[in-house]
């Protein structure tokens, strides 16, 4: 018998529809324990306790345990609180997870400072030091180790994540001053390195008084991560190598002089230094504005520009930013159709003022609208300026890189707070009269700075430098922990979308190759960009819906970093709530990974999962659990991707890329375009991957296959459709809402509803195909989130206590669902928990069963059954 709690999810009452504005097709779906055994139930896949098969080893180019074979991840991220849960918490969560599907967690966030308080974090909160890890908080990780272990899930413990070091670990004053987190400087600076040390000492060499091993030589430890998003070159769309020049001393000069001393040994001496960096300067004074270059204002949806200056007038701007929502980019003016070669040098000089104290920013991006897309990337050029109301000076020199299939435009972004702005004077030219080593510097001397005014050559070195640095720090890591400690799991550095085309070069001893990709991230307003609840936004689109043969969206720009011959693992992913179109992550991210051919993808990350909450809510913009779009979906995605029921593609295409490879590009998915002039690049018909080993010349070889893929997409009238067809999973996600789309094996005929955006998948629960399975589950779901979540006027935000509250909710897709069967079948409408709810009519003929979803039960789930 169904308890009032579940019978909850059948009905909405037309009172609480109407006081919180629900639309009627809306229905209650809370989050609850799955019935063991259930359609819902994906606990089985898991081996126990995790290990038990061997340590997960690579082999092949794949992960597999050491007395087993392949094995691929479906994970999660425990985050801070998350990874330290009481005694109760941690069997909860771990029970809850493997229910998921889940069998692996990435134990993240365990040095952050903001949770110490809380017992959030392995530091202690009466001692300010972050030196020596907290005995308590290390058992309470241990317990949580143990329990996942038991339940089949594999642990991935992150090492350097969020440690913020002060004055009192040891440092100068200045040591806040630095990136968040210390980032990039932890790369080199000695004393943060044998920090770092001792913490991985202290948290893999502490035995597990619940599983008498250590975290080094427990089988269920499958990966050590060694610092998180990170790069001494850059982060992932930022230009590289910039602005180490802005370090505060005495970490600036630690930097300069290992740069000197790198030069030294280099160049026999200043003169051979003085002439190779004058190879190939860029000649000076060639104007870059083209006769059609004009501005042009730039106002995203919520937001208001006004040009107030003559749009021909490429030397000076006047426009006014009215009222939006205080993310810098999406109120500005760009300048467009700069013409710009790749790896040049240009100066920029203007003159600046507002009408107030404020912020700016200056940067070269793109001549292209972006906001839609999140394609954005810089050529060379992002920095932010001060203005007073008083006019000033500035001037750049841009290595002008990234330029493939578009040109660039200037753009100067004013979207922190309203008001006015002016620009004159405003030159872009060839050259730099400052570039290449200068008067008074000396590598034999030490004084060579740190370079700003770079010419081309110059820049190279400073690349190959900064690249140096990052190896060195990479095999220092790794030969500590495996000969020191003795670390038998696979090991990565850092995702390898950080450092941009270096980061192929700094991987190069990882065991495999990570990447972390979020569609529509939040931003936050005001003009530090600090995460605040009460004012942020997000582009609310779907990545489907902006898909095209030569982007798919962040999932395909992932893809393009996976090196031949390594597993490939993403270990944070997410589509941020509230987004109304988050249905589509988990289906199309399985898929996909399967097409690709992925080793594991972690959704990130899991919010509440310890802690019983009748009618919990959705608690932040990466709760998965609590989500009905993205958890409904859970069953499918962990069966489809690591039961490899959705094939890889049979064709592939691999990058070859000649060395050193930041003489290529910048970026590797600037490589994929420019190499293929025009052409779709293959995402969904091809397996996606990047050499390794040094090339002659840089180049896309084709390996074609007469298998065809198993993904594909089509276009309906409201818009764009992804389907997959495999024997034993498919999907179709998009556009298909007043439409009849179908593919071989599932198909949709849908009335118009909502956004006419929705998924529906199918995946059997045997070992037999879709058509001869005797168990089937079908999901079809569209919007889900809160109850009395309120949007603004652009749908881009539901800030502050708009945010809503549970219970959590999801919008029914009226449609007949048709599945490709071998003979009659029984259809049951499942409750949340998985157990059965009622028998829904269905119809079988010319092999097709046909069920409707517009009466009775609201549900995401449908158990197609084989009769007796």
């Amino acid at each position: 018998m169904l308890s009032p709690r579940l019978l909850s999810f059948l009905l909405i009452t037309p009172s609480l529809a109407a006081a919180d504005e629900t639309p009627a097709s809306w229905f209650e779906w809370p989050s609850v324990d799955i019935v063991p055994a259930s359609a819902l139930d994906t606990s089985l896949l898991n081996h126990k306790p995790a290990g038990s098969l061997g340590r997960v080893v690579v082999r092949d180019g794949q992960f597999a345990t050491g007395r087993g074979g392949r094995i691929r991840f479906w994970g999660t991220n425990l985050s801070s609180n998350e990874a330290f849960p009481d005694v109760e918490g941690a069997a909860l969560t771990a029970r809850r997870l493997a229910d998921g599907g889940i069998n692996i967690a990435r134990l993240h966030h365990l040095d952050n400072n903001w949770s110490v308080a809380s017992r959030g974090s392995l530091w202690s909160p009466d001692d300010p030091r972050r030196i020596d890890v907290d005995p308590q908080q290390l058992d309470r990780l241990h317990r949580l180790v143990a329990e996942l272990k038991a339940q089949g899930i594999y642990s991935n413990v992150n090492l350097k994540v969020s440690r913020t070091f002060s004055a009192a670990d040891g440092f100068a004053e200045t040591v806040p001053q630095l990136p968040a987190f210390q980032k990039r400087a932890d790369y080199y600076q000695r004393r943060m390195i044998d920090l770092q040390k001792d913490y991985a000492r202290q948290l893999l060499g502490a035995r597990n008084p619940y599983t008498g091993l250590t975290l080094a030589e427990d089988p269920a430890v499958a990966v050590v991560e060694i610092n998180n998003e990170n790069s001494l070159l850059g982060m992932r769309t930022r230009d590289v190598g910039r602005d180490l020049h802005l370090f505060p001393e005495p970490f600036r000069g630690e930097l300069a002089a290992l740069w000197n001393e790198w030069l030294r040994a280099k160049y026999r001496d200043d003169d051979a230094l003085a002439a190779a960096w004058a190879l190939g300067e860029t000649p000076l004074g060639a104007p870059v504005v083209s006769e059609e270059s004009r501005w042009h204002a730039d106002a995203q949806p919520g937001n208001t520009v006004e040009l107030l200056s003559d749009p021909a007038d490429s030397s000076a701007v006047h426009f006014r930013v009215g009222q939006g929502d205080g993310v810098r980019w999406r109120s500005a003016a760009f300048l467009d159709r700069l013409e710009l070669e790749n790896g040049k040098t240009y100066t920029l000089n203007f003159a600046a003022r507002a009408d107030a104290m404020r912020p700016a920013q200056v940067a070269l991006g793109r001549d292209e609208a972006l906001w839609r897309t999140d394609k954005w990337r810089t050529l060379g050029l992002v920095a932010t300026i001060p203005l007073t109301p008083e006019w000033s000076a500035f001037r750049f020199v841009i290595n002008a890189h990234s330029i493939v299939d578009v040109g660039a435009r200037l753009t100067f972004l004013a979207g922190h707070s309203q008001g006015e702005v002016w620009v004159k004077d405003l030159q872009l030219e060839s050259g730099s009269a400052t570039a290449g080593l200068q008067p008074g510097q000396s590598a034999t001397a030490g004084t060579v700075s740190i370079p700003t005014d770079p010419t081309p050559a110059q820049w190279t070195d400073w690349l190959i430098f900064l690249s140096d640095l990052e190896k060195r720090y990479v095999a220092e890591m790794i030969g500590y922990l495996r000969d020191d400690l003795g670390v038998t799991a696979p090991i990565v550095c850092t995702q390898a979308n950080y450092g941009g085309i270096a980061g192929l070069v700094r991987e190069e001893q990882s065991d495999f190759i990570d990447a972390h990709a979020y569609w529509q991230h939040p931003d936050f307003a005001g003009t530090s960009g600090v995460w605040n609840l009460d004012a942020w936004t997000i582009n609310n689109w779907s990545q489907i819906g902006e898909a095209t043969p030569r982007w798919f969206g962040e999932f395909g720009g992932i893809a393009q970093l996976r090196v031949t011959g390594k597993p490939f693992s993403v270990t944070e992913v997410d589509i941020p709530a509230p987004n109304d179109f988050a249905c589509e992550m988990y289906p199309v991210l399985s898929t996909f990974g399967g097409v690709q051919d992925w080793d594991a993808i972690y959704p990130f990350d899991m919010v509440g999962s310890g802690v019983d909450e009748p009618g919990a809510s959705l608690g932040s913009f990466f709760d998965q659990m609590h989500h009905p779009a993205k958890w409904g979906f859970g069953p499918f995605a962990a069966r489809a991707f690591r039961l490899g029921l959705v094939p890889r593609a049979g064709s592939a295409r691999e990058l070859l890329v000649k060395r050193p490879v930041w003489t290529q590009a910048d970026h590797l998915d600037v490589l994929w375009l420019r190499l293929q002039p025009g052409q779709d690049i293959g995402f969904l018909s091809d397996r996606l991957m990047v050499s390794e080993q040094h090339a002659e010349s840089t180049r896309i070889e084709r390996h074609p296959s007469d298998l065809p893929s198993p993904a594909r997409m089509e276009r309906t009238a409201q818009g764009a459709v992804y389907l997959v067809n495999a024997p034993g999973a498919a999907a179709i996600v998009g556009y298909f809402g007043g439409a009849t789309v179908s593919e071989p094996g599932l198909a949709i005929e849908c009335d118009s509803f909502g956004l006419n955006f929705g998924a529906l998948t199918a995946v059997t629960l045997d070992e037999n195909p879709l058509i001869d399975s005797a168990r089937v589950l079908v999901t079809l779901g569209a919007r889900a989130g809160n109850t009395g979540a309120v949007w603004n006027e652009a749908r881009t935000s539901t800030a502050g206590a708009n945010w809503g509250r549970g219970p959590t909710i999801a919008e029914r897709v009226p449609a007949t669902v048709r599945l490709r069967v071998a003979g009659p079948r029984k259809v049951f409408a499942l409750a949340p928990d998985g157990s059965r709810a009622s028998e829904v009519t269905a119809k079988f003929a010319d092999g097709w069963l046909a069920f409707s979803t517009r009466e009775g039960p609201a549900t995401l789930h449908y158990e197609v059954v084989a009769l007796n």
